[in-house]
């Protein structure tokens, strides 16, 4: 597993002010927040995970990339690998998602 991690003692943090540990939680927080990030995508970098959800397009905007109606997208969006649900009766579609699927249709 590599290298062990050089961290302080856990008796460190005895040393915090009282006052400054709601700091230090929230930060081991986010410091485990972004790791379980880099696992979840097989430690390629958070940038993936953030790539597969930033640039969620309309069903409009969607279908005038694919080259289809928005009928055709709505009636496949459960079986296309980039169609993100954002709420119970409203989907959005990864526009990275969309390019990578059209990249590997292609001849």
């Amino acid at each position: 597993m590599g290298e062990p991690l050089d961290l302080p003692p856990v008796e460190a943090v005895d040393a915090v002010p009282v006052d400054r540990l709601p700091a230090l939680v929230a930060g081991l927080a986010a410091l485990q927040a972004r790791a379980a990030a880099r696992l979840a995508v097989g430690g390629n970098g958070v940038q993936a995970l953030v790539e597969r959800d930033t640039d969620l397009l309309e069903a409009k905007e969607a279908a005038k990339l694919l080259k289809m109606s928005e009928d055709w997208l709505y009636k496949n969006a459960k079986r296309l690998p980039f169609t993100r649900r954002v709420g119970l009766r409203s989907l959005r579609f990864s526009a990275e998602g969309i390019r990578r699927y059209l990249a590997s249709r292609r001849p």
